[in-house]
């Protein structure tokens, strides 16, 4: 049997491989690393599913792009659990990744294929949305409690059903539905990086990116709680004392009232009053007035308004353009290159420069040594006197002749 192992955790991955060793056995750290390097057909894929929502994208991907046709056991942890509702496998079965490497493989081959859809039924239920529910008397509001952290929800919950009703959930998809009803979520952002782009996800609904959040920040696994683009905001250590964290609570809604009591109602109109009689009749007799139409003011209205056009025209195009030319590699390189040649001109003639006399020094020296060398080395006496002789010599044949 062909099984491919999808996980970073490599004491994980070399347990399994070495319990699987019967079996040809390939591993992969991601789903892209396994749709790109792993072979197109295999009969089980185990996923390690320790990031939650995360990891259901990444199945689906394995599904979708290459897999269609494997079973699938995907290893869950129960603080960031897997929705099976949310994968589109219909061959799976979930193992809870915690149990023992021995035990995790004995309950991949204790299922028949036949028998795995009821099992995931039963393994991870998802959660019902409840109907929306009214307020109860005497609150002051609802507030929603997000985190897999029972000790944090079961305190905050005890201290803040006395004045609000509290409803506590573990999943996004209950965060959607239930967080346009409430007045106030509380997230905790235990997971880090996941939490922050499930948080970015939120803010993407215009229900729910109204509301006020809560964030509870983990000091091990921050995020930037600036980069999330919710209406209201405010952020808390998730280990700071619980007193604290319902005062930011109540903070939070409390200004969110303050600032629902600042929007003015708007005033009716004054009722005029009545005419007189003499008032009406003296207004029938007067003359019609013909108003005067401010043919100027609007064709300077048109002008102004061509002339916006036509700079928001010229801008967009210079901007089009700009945009076109920066994404040019041939025009990047020859700004670079020009912009280096420009630096580099100055410096090229004082380099000649500079050049050209060390040069002339240094042949002017070699001359000179050469030529020093070259009379140390030859008889001067003799070729003075050979010289001499010649002359004299000349000088006697011109006498005898």
């Amino acid at each position: 049997m062909k099984i491919l192992i999808v996980s970073f955790d490599k004491a994980l991955t070399d347990s399994l491989t070495a319990l699987l060793s019967e079996h040809e056995v390939f591993v992969a750290k991601n789903a892209e690393e396994a749709i790109t390097l792993s072979p197109k057909e295999v009969d089980l894929i185990i996923f390690d599913a320790i990031s939650g929502a995360i990891s259901e994208d990444e199945i689906n991907q394995l599904y979708e792009k290459k897999f269609k046709d494997s079973k699938y056991v995907v290893l869950y942890d129960e603080l960031f659990p897997v929705d099976p509702a949310n994968l589109h496998p219909p061959n799976k079965v979930l193992v809870k990744r915690d149990l023992p490497p021995e035990e995790i493989v004995k309950e991949i081959f204790k299922e028949k294929p036949s028998e795995i859809k009821e099992q995931v039924k039963e393994e991870v239920k998802p959660e019902v949305p409840q109907q929306t529910q009214q307020p109860q008397a005497g609150k002051k509001g609802k507030i929603l409690i997000v985190s897999f952290d029972k000790r944090l929800t079961d305190s905050l919950e005890e201290r803040l059903r006395n004045e609000y009703e509290v409803e506590v959930v573990k999943n996004m998809k209950a965060v959607k539905e239930k967080g346009k009803e409430v007045g106030l979520i509380i997230f905790d952002a235990i997971s880090g990086t996941i939490a922050e782009k499930n948080l970015n996800e939120l803010s993407a609904d215009p229900e729910v990116r109204e509301k006020p959040f809560l964030i509870l920040i983990d000091e091990l696994f921050p995020i930037d709680v600036d980069k999330i683009d919710l209406k209201k905001k405010d952020s808390v250590n998730r280990d700071a004392p619980v007193d604290l964290i319902i005062e930011k609570a109540k903070a939070l809604l409390e200004e969110v009232k303050e600032k629902k009591e600042e929007v003015t109602i708007p005033q009716p109109p004054p009722v005029p009053e009545m005419p007189s009689v003499e008032e009406i009749k003296e207004e029938k007799e007067k003359p019609e007035e013909v108003p005067i139409t401010h043919t100027v003011d609007v064709f300077e209205a048109m002008k102004e308004a061509e002339k916006r056009e036509a700079i928001e025209e010229t801008a967009r195009s210079i901007k089009e353009e700009l945009s076109e030319k920066l994404s040019d590699e041939k025009f990047l390189k020859s700004i670079l290159i020009e912009t280096i040649s420009s630096a580099l001109y100055g410096l090229r003639d004082e380099i000649k420069k500079e050049v050209n006399e060390y040069i002339r020094d240094t042949l002017e020296s070699v001359l000179r040594e050469e030529i020093d060398r070259y009379f140390k080395e030859a008889k001067i006496s003799e070729i003075v006197r050979e010289e001499t002789r010649k002359l004299v010599e000349e000088k006697l044949k011109e006498l005898l002749s």
